[in-house]
């Protein structure tokens, strides 16, 4: 029998997830073996160089959500900035009550799943859905706002899984897994489903698939959160596609989150082969087998189905002020799973600055605000298109997106995860002027809001669709979405806190500038911040 390939885990960094659990192993080659028997394995367990054995250097391997009692830390326990010198007008922002109003907001999505949905979240063209539009409403009605209202958008057909189940087979014994997950867009299974043996095939790598027969086989791939649980390497480096035109009869992937969270990524677009996520700690229980020689197969069956006229909405309410010139301040409501940092947090966010501008009389307010929630920015993003198409921006002087702004600092620890007591830094945008970006960046700066040393080239998000619009600026945590870690229990209060007031201070610095000077073309090239092109 061949030796077992060696493994190795590289880490997560200060800005989440760059490589985590990095196989440092060859594809497995079939080979012709007699099966290895349980008896002879407890003979020599030194021979198993099973992933889940920990290293004791830690104690015991940890890994999440399962492990939360060991992992997560308290609000009061996190670094926490204080509030700077000549800041005291921001020293009404309420962390604790703003993580309060994303309670309310990911309940809604918890309902979701106890009303027996396995495709859980608040997910477009829902009744959670419109849950969420509907607290939305009732915030800004609280607040006071003007011209609060709903705009119904269409949405277009809406890809929907919803039944699945799947188990493997060794030795005559089927036993289930619970953590498997359909990416969006899998095709379904059709009857009974789909059995197949399974192919390991390591990252996906085309080394990894020369000279193998994966022809109607499971083809399982590692795949590295890169840094998070939507951008991933078997989707960005073409192992997907590569297991689909090999003619893959199931691709699953095991995303290299250690521990039991479920992923909902993207890469099945396009995919012929039912393509779908599990967990390290299931998936070990394959791979474990395959290292031993054990044939493996691999059952799932997949309902999804196509939901047509569906509807949705954006939700507006306006601040009005001194002046006709808007402030466009935005964040958008849909979410999988719970969605406590992607989008509660940018949503509890966005209504804390809207709580504290209508403190504010309409007369001191130098320019408009406008505050807008937008839904389907998982699916079809029709409501942003709607605006970016249809809205007036001649008076648009500054877009302002909330998403994602506080998330915990995590490592990759041996064969497993660490949380530690700061906020992870966040990629960032800003879209305008030498001013406009330089004010940005010191404000951060001053109230501790940790962010790459690049910023992007374009943003991502929700302020993707518009930042053409007018100028602009987000910051955008990225790791722990797209998860079943995405729970209020890894969004740092003191993050949001840091987060809100740098942005309630560039605003009024802001309003302080003219339109002319907050768009002027970017001169400073030399700026090390800006992205290598």
């Amino acid at each position: 029998m061949k030796p077992n390939c060696h493994r190795t885990t590289a880490a997560f960094t200060g800005i989440g997830i760059l490589a985590l659990w990095a196989l440092a192993c060859p594809a497995q080659v079939p080979v012709q073996v007699q099966a290895v028997q349980p008896a002879a394995a407890e003979r020599n367990p030194a021979a198993l160089a099973t992933l889940s054995r920990p290293t004791g250097r830690f104690g015991r391997t940890l890994g999440l959500p399962k492990d939360g009692k060991d992992l997560y830390i308290p609000d009061e326990d996190y670094i926490r900035f204080p509030l700077p010198p000549g800041a005291e007008a921001y020293a009404d922002v309420d962390a604790l009550k703003i993580k309060s109003m994303m309670g309310e907001v990911t309940a809604i999505s918890r309902k979701s799943r106890d009303d027996g949905n396995q495709y859980w979240g608040r997910i477009p063209g829902t009744p959670y859905d419109r849950m969420t539009q509907d607290w939305v409403m009732a915030q800004f009605e609280k607040l006071s706002l003007a011209d609060v209202r709903r705009q119904e958008i269409a949405m277009k057909p809406l890809w929907y899984p919803t039944e699945w189940t799947a188990e493997f087979t060794v030795d005559g014994r089927t036993q289930a897994l619970k953590t498997v997950f359909p990416i969006t867009e899998s095709p379904p299974t059709t009857g009974d489903g789909i059995t197949a043996p399974v192919v390991w095939v390591g990252l996906g790598t085309a080394a990894d698939f020369q000279g193998r027969d994966v022809n109607g086989k499971t083809v399982m791939i590692y795949s590295l959160p890169t840094p998070g649980g939507r951008d991933h390497s078997a989707d960005w480096s073409g192992a997907v596609r590569r297991a689909n035109d090999a003619g893959a009869a199931i691709i699953l992937v095991e995303m290299g989150f250690p521990g039991n969270a479920q992923s909902e990524p993207e890469g099945a677009v396009g995919t012929a082969a039912p393509t779908v996520t599990i967990t390290p700690d299931e998936a070990n229980l394959i791979r474990d087998q395959l290292d031993q020689g054990r044939p493996v197969s691999f059952h799932l069956r997949l309902a999804t189905e196509e939901r047509r006229g569906l509807k949705t909405g954006n939700i507006w309410g306006v601040l009005p002020a001194a002046s006709k010139e808007q402030i466009l301040i935005m964040a958008h409501t849909d979410a999988f799973f719970e969605g406590a940092m992607d989008n509660a947090s940018g949503l509890a966010m966005m209504l804390d600055i809207a709580r504290h501008y209508a403190a504010v009389p309409q007369a001191q307010r130098p320019r408009t605000l406008v505050f807008l929630t937008t839904p389907d920015h998982h699916h079809g993003s029709e409501g942003i298109h709607w605006v970016r198409d249809n809205y007036d921006w001649s008076n648009v002087a500054l877009i302002v997106n909330a998403e994602h702004p506080s998330q915990t600092l995590l490592y990759s620890l041996d064969a497993g995860v660490m949380t530690a007591n700061e906020v992870g830094a966040r990629r960032w945008f800003v879209g305008g002027s030498d001013a406009l970006r330089a004010l940005v960046r010191q404000t951060f700066r001053e109230f501790g809001v940790a962010t790459y040393r690049k910023s992007e080239v374009s943003p991502g998000g929700e302020l993707s669709q518009i930042y053409a619009k007018a100028p602009s600026f987000h910051i955008i945590d990225h790791v722990i979405y797209h998860t079943t870690l995405d729970t209020a229990d890894l969004v740092p209060a003191w993050g949001i806190e840091a987060a809100t007031r740098a942005f309630l201070k560039i605003i009024d610095k802001v309003n302080t500038m003219t339109k002319q000077e907050i768009a002027a073309a970017p001169t400073d090239l030399a700026d090390p911040s800006r992205p290598v092109r």
